[in-house]
């Protein structure tokens, strides 16, 4: 345990379908992992910011975190950081050599350092969990049918992807890189020391299913023809018959530490034919887990919507449902019994809105369906087992994972709630943004709990750009501070706070549509950070200063994630003591995930929620004021 004891004190430093002929699978390692071509307009690179600009926003983004001497001592630092005598232009300048020299400047930094390259455990950390409104199963018949209906959905956006139909995304009259849609199906992150490896095909021709701890592969083709639904519920009866006495939780060891995973996966991989059966996972379309229902007494202090979050992270406990899972699978739906629909996505290929979009998909195909019987088939394939062969050091490691996933099931403390005053129409009425409304009103909630403002992250898509990934909306701004601080005062009349309001709110909206084009401030001086390191240059003051270090420290940290269901995403703080909060705003209602950690003294995520809601209405009676 002294391994997890150092991975836990440094947390938080830092488908086959009918008509379509397969190939075989073929695994690659690449940055553009897919081979489908669907971007059917040519997309601008990302542009490198201007330098003294961008240290311009970068102070101002500073005034509300830092007291009056720490300012003045970054100024002094930024200034001389982008003189001419300072490293600043040199390292800009090789920035933009390497524009030249590439698709995407930022893409693959961001990959190594942000995903493949981080080393604490994917669960509650980087890989986000979805709910999904619960079903209601009456019998096992009907969440077999469920589950092949989803299954069957799933195929036919792998086939809208294949065919080459799919419309170009667009934002106004921009298009939207679409290359991250044909990344999610077939990916898989592989653990390895130091920086995993990122696999994908664009060919899978089976998908695993996951019963009570046992693994098994499903071939989507029978007799050379697509799965039809009746097959797929009857394979997947089978499985879920065949799988009654539990399995050994090998999945769990995914939920590890990265560095530890990769340790434990070179033996388990040398073990007989254990070798095989990883890349049978590796090369999957997906894996869907079928879940044990939940004890009555996981629901005594919290909502559906609160247990069935962990649930989609971690599998809830060893005791249930954290042995049925392969975190390293980019894409892995989860259904239970009791009625859970959700999944789990890992981060490093692809960000949230595709992912959303193929939810959205797949849902609607599987729940308009359900007041058509599904029959059994006679003639259906049978799932082959995926027996693993264990020894003494991987029996030990099983253990050892089992800790280390429950402290995150245990910790992870999950507020989830829809908010039905009002949603995005009425606040789009009073002539605000729908997304810098609601996230001004997480500034005043964490001000009134924390009486200090947060470091506040939220990202933002930048699916503009050929293979764009994400950047940070620095939402904590003097304007957000000012009007935290009135409205959570005695002071001040109804005109100076809706004034003050608009302002923040504004001021949102500006700095959120900078960081969508590409002028936004954290990841071009990451990439300034990163030249710096790949040239072996000393590291220059500026990233060692607290105006660096404490921006991004992020005790709030957020994420919009529509999706048209009443589907919300969740995931944890990225700080020990920090909050964090996914929303999905519709039209008439708006639906959150709050979190934090139980062991930080600091925070409460049932107070912030609680006091979120009251923030959203006080700012509505202001807005209509």
């Amino acid at each position: 345990m002294q391994k997890f004891s150092s991975i836990l004190s440094n947390l938080h430093k830092l488908p086959l379908v009918r008509g379509l002929k397969f190939k075989p699978p073929k695994m690659q390692q690449s940055l553009s992992i897919t081979s489908l071509k669907l971007n059917h307009v040519t997309l601008p690179k990302q542009p490198v910011p201007d330098l003294k600009k961008s240290a311009q926003k970068y102070l101002i983004s500073l005034k509300p975190l830092l007291n009056e001497e720490e300012f003045s001592n970054t100024e002094k630092i930024v200034n001389h950081f982008i003189s001419e005598n300072g490293p600043g232009p040199i390292l800009y300048k090789k920035l933009q050599e390497r524009y030249d020299k590439t698709e995407n400047w930022l893409n693959q930094w961001w990959l190594r350092e942000a995903y493949l390259g981080y080393r604490i455990p994917v669960i509650v950390n980087t890989s986000p969990g979805i709910i999904s409104p619960p079903q209601n199963f009456q019998n096992l018949d009907e969440m077999h049918s469920f589950a092949a209906r989803l299954i069957e959905g799933v195929c036919k956006f792998d086939a809208l992807l294949k065919s080459g139909k799919m419309k170009q995304e667009m934002v106004h009259n921009e298009p939207l890189d679409m290359l991250q849609y044909g990344s999610i199906l077939g990916s898989h992150r592989q653990p390895n020391r130091i920086v995993d490896n990122l696999l994908h095909t664009d060919f899978a021709e089976h998908i695993i299913i996951i019963s009570n701890n046992r693994l098994f592969k499903l071939n989507l083709l029978h007799c050379n023809k697509p799965l039809t639904e009746n097959q797929l519920k009857s394979s997947i009866k089978d499985i879920v018959n065949r799988s009654n006495i539990p399995g050994k939780p090998v999945g769990i060891l995914t939920g590890n530490d990265r560095d530890t995973w990769a340790e434990n996966h070179e033996i388990l991989k040398e073990i007989g034919s254990n070798g095989k059966i990883l890349k049978d996972i590796e090369s999957s379309l997906f894996v869907l887990c079928l879940d044990k229902q939940l004890p009555n007494d996981a629901f005594k202090t919290k909502n559906n919507e609160s247990v069935r979050s962990v649930q989609s992270m971690t599998g809830y406990s060893s005791s249930t449902n954290s042995g049925n899972r392969w975190h390293d699978k980019t894409l892995q739906y989860i259904i239970s019994c009791d009625g859970f629909v959700g999944f789990q996505m890992e981060h490093s290929p692809c960000d949230g809105r595709p992912t959303a979009v193929i939810h959205d998909f797949v849902l609607n195909h599987a729940t308009s369906k359900m007041n058509i019987k599904c029959e059994d088939a006679k003639d259906f394939p049978q799932g082959e087992e995926l027996n693993f062969e264990l020894n003494d050091k991987i029996e030990e490691a099983i253990k050892e994972a089992t800790t280390v996933v429950d402290y995150y099931s245990e910790n992870i403390d999950m507020e989830c709630f829809t908010f039905k005053d009002f949603g995005s129409d009425e606040i789009k009425k009073w002539k605000l943004s729908p997304d810098s409304f609601i996230q001004i009103a997480m500034q005043v909630t964490f001000y009134k709990l924390q009486k200090k403002p947060p470091s506040q992250f939220q990202a933002v898509i930048l699916h503009r750009f050929i293979n764009g990934r994400t950047d940070c909306i620095r939402s904590t701004s003097s304007e957000s501070v000012e009007f935290a601080k009135l409205i959570n005062s005695n002071y001040g009349n109804n005109s100076e706070k809706k004034k003050a309001m608009i302002n923040a709110i504004f001021m949102h909206k500006k700095t959120a549509r900078e960081a969508s084009i590409g002028e936004g401030v954290d990841k071009f001086f990451f990439g300034l950070s990163m030249i710096a390191n790949d040239e072996k240059m000393e590291l220059p003051e500026f990233f060692k200063d607290i105006g660096w270090t404490k921006s991004r420290y992020f005790t709030l940290a957020t994420s919009q994630l529509p999706f048209k269901s009443a589907s919300v995403a969740c995931f944890g703080p990225f700080v020990p003591n920090g909050y964090g909060c996914c929303y999905n705003p519709r039209k008439d209602d708006i639906l959150f995930a709050c979190s934090s950690m139980n062991d930080s003294p600091e925070t409460c995520t049932k107070a912030f929620a609680e006091t979120l809601q009251d923030s959203l209405r006080l700012m509505k009676k202001i807005a209509e004021e």
